[in-house]
């Protein structure tokens, strides 16, 4: 995976970005060609993506994915979206580019009057999947992110227990949360580093 830098800028560092395949992060200041193809900004050389696979670009204050006629198709919260038609994101939603996952985030976003797709019929996540409770914890955990807070301000355990109507029980929390980040493959780091990727992890393979 390669990334080309352009100089045209539409946005501030760090408010808009894409979360990458290999879980790297890239902010958004400018259109960006994906495909297979030497010759785009974002190269992804993964087989199923195409040479000239997806756009995205900003226009009107808002940024859009556009499918360039891609062989096995752009996908957005799982939904196969039209080729060139400009299809509108939204804070966390996830794109599908071949087999390669990308979540799109725009934290500002979280005063769009616009909804969010409806994320239903998730594919089934990569790797071990979380139990019923881990899946509560996890969503507990992340529904602030989703719902357009920083990544910084994350639900403390005590906080997560009480809105799962099980207050005094952060240690439960805690235990859930340990065996989560086994799943997600996050075994080192502070705890704080650890929650950020938890959600961005849970995200991408479809856990919330």
């Amino acid at each position: 995976m390669r990334i080309v830098p352009t100089t045209e800028d539409r946005g501030t560092a760090g408010d808009i970005w894409l979360m990458l395949p290999d879980g790297s992060e890239h902010a958004l200041r400018c259109d960006v060609t994906i495909g297979r193809g030497e010759d785009n900004d974002l190269v992804l050389k993964t087989t199923t993506v195409s040479r000239d696979h997806a756009r995205l670009s900003h226009k009107e204050g808002r940024w859009f994915v556009e499918d360039l006629g891609s062989r096995n198709g752009t996908f957005v919260n799982t939904k196969r979206i039209p080729s060139h038609a400009p299809y509108s994101l939204h804070h966390a939603d996830r794109i599908d580019v071949g087999s390669e996952t990308l979540v799109f985030s725009w934290l500002a976003q979280s005063t769009d009057p616009d909804e969010t797709d409806a994320m239903e019929n998730l594919p089934p996540a990569a790797g071990p999947a979380l139990s019923p409770f881990q899946q509560q914890v996890v969503g507990a955990l992340c529904r602030p992110w989703l719902d357009g807070a920083s990544l910084d301000r994350l639900p403390t355990n005590e906080e997560i227990a009480a809105e799962l109507g099980t207050p005094g029980a952060a240690d439960t929390v805690k235990a859930a949360l340990r065996r989560a980040y086994a799943k997600a493959g996050l075994t080192d780091g502070p705890p704080h580093a650890k929650r950020r990727a938890l959600c961005r992890v849970a995200r991408q393979r479809g856990w919330i």
